[in-house]
C-alpha cells in the first residue's frame, strides 16, 4: 500500500525537542524504548518521540519501530488511533525514532489501575470501551491485526477519549486466496491477553484481537488486571469464565465502580456477555469487532434510555444513539 506523507525530522530536532531525552520530558518506558514528550517547530507542535531501546536500536534486522512507521505511513489519520506526525530517515548513525500525536492523560492502563487516581465510574468505563472498540474496528476494517491489544496500549488524548496506540507488532493480512502466509511473524502479544489458540504465524487473524479485546471489557468491569499473581487464579480469564458461565455477574462488577441503578446493571450485564463471546475458545464463534461496536452501541443506547425516562419533560430519546464506527470516532 502506497504510504502516507510525513514529516522527516534529524535526529538533533528530536534531540531538542526533548531536551536532550531528559528525564523530565519522559512519558513513558515499553518494552522496546521509552516515550518523550517533545515540543517542536517552537513550542508550536507538541508531540510524542519513540527512542528505541539500545537492544532494538543495534539489532541488525528490520526493528519492530521500523515496522510501526511503516504501518503508520500507510493508515489514513483518525482520531480513533494515535497518529504519525514524522520521524528520523530509515538511514543513518542514529536510531530511527517515530514522532506520533502526543496523548496527555495516559492510558484507559492507568484510568483503571492507578491508585492516585479516583475512581472511574461504570458509565464513563462503558464509553471508553465503545470508543475503543471502535477503533479496533477500524483497524480490522484495513485487513490490519493490532496483535497486542491492551488497557496500556489506548491510550487517552486531550479530552480524555481512547485511542489505539503502540503498532509495533502490528501486521497486515494476506489478501483471501493469496500465498503470503509463509510472511507472516511468528505469535507474538502480552501474556494474559494472547489468544491460546494463536500457535502459528497462520493462525494470525482479526479474531486474535477480538480475544484480547474480550479480556479488556473484563478489566474495564472488574478492575482486575489480566495477571494478578495476588488473587487465585490471577489469571482474570480463568476467574472470570466460571462466573460469566453461572450468570453471577454481580461478583465481576468492580467494586469501586458497581453498577449505580438498573440501567447500568442491565448495560453491565450485556458487556460481560459480549466479552464472554470474545473469549470463545473456538475463533469462529467469536463475533467481528464491528459486531461487538453494535453489541456495546446496544447496551449503551439501553442505558441512557432509561435515565431519560426517568426525566419527565426531558428528551425522551438518548444522546448517542445508533452509530456506525465513523460516527463513533466523530463523537
Amino acid at each position: 500500500m502506497r504510504g502516507r506523507k510525513h514529516r522527516v525530522f534529524t535526529y538533533e530536532e528530536i534531540h531538542a525537542a526533548t531536551s536532550g531525552f531528559s528525564a523530565s520530558a519522559l512519558l513513558g518506558r515499553g518494552s522496546h524504548g521509552s516515550v518523550y514528550r517533545a515540543s517542536l517547530d517552537r513550542g508550536r507542535l507538541l508531540a510524542a518521540a519513540k527512542l528505541p531501546s539500545l537492544a532494538s536500536a543495534s539489532s541488525g534486522s528490520p526493528s519492530a519501530t521500523d515496522a510501526e512507521i511503516d504501518l503508520l505511513s500507510s493508515l489514513p489519520r483518525s482520531p480513533l488511533f494515535v497518529n504519525l506526525v514524522g520521524a528520523t530517515p530509515a538511514s543513518g548513525p542514529s536510531p530511527r525514532i517515530p514522532v506520533v500525536d502526543l496523548m496527555p492523560h495516559g492510558s484507559l492502563y492507568d484510568l483503571l489501575h492507578d491508585p492516585l487516581r479516583p475512581s472511574t465510574p461504570l458509565s464513563r468505563r462503558l464509553r471508553l470501551a465503545l470508543r475503543s472498540a471502535a477503533a479496533l474496528a477500524q483497524l480490522h476494517s484495513l485487513r490490519i491485526v493490532h496483535r497486542d491489544v491492551k488497557p496500556a496500549n489506548l491510550l487517552l488524548d486531550a479530552k480524555g477519549r481512547p485511542r489505539l496506540a503502540d503498532f509495533g507488532l502490528a501486521i497486515r493480512l494476506p489478501l483471501p486466496g493469496g500465498d503470503e502466509d509463509r510472511s507472516l511473524p511468528p505469535p507474538a502479544g502480552t501474556m494474559g491477553y494472547l489468544d491460546p489458540g494463536y500457535v502459528r504465524p497462520v493462525d494470525a487473524s482479526t479474531t486474535t484481537d477480538v480475544y484480547s479485546f474480550g479480556v479488556v471489557l473484563l478489566e474495564v468491569l472488574s478492575g482486575r488486571e489480566a495477571i494478578d499473581v495476588e488473587y487465585s487464579p490471577p489469571s482474570l480469564v480463568d476467574w472470570a469464565t466460571p462466573l460469566l458461565e453461572d450468570g453471577r455477574f454481580e461478583e465481576l462488577w468492580d467494586p469501586r465502580a458497581a453498577p449505580a441503578d438498573r440501567s447500568e446493571e442491565e448495560a453491565a450485564r450485556a458487556v460481560a456477555q459480549v466479552a464472554g463471546r470474545c473469549l470463545a475458545p473456538t475463533a469462529g464463534d467469536r463475533p467481528s469487532m464491528a459486531e461487538v461496536v453494535t453489541a456495546l452501541q446496544a447496551a449503551n443506547r439501553r442505558r441512557l434510555l432509561q435515565w431519560a425516562l426517568r426525566r419527565p419533560g426531558k428528551r425522551s430519546h438518548p444522546p448517542n444513539g445508533n452509530k456506525r464506527v465513523s460516527d463513533v470516532a466523530r463523537s
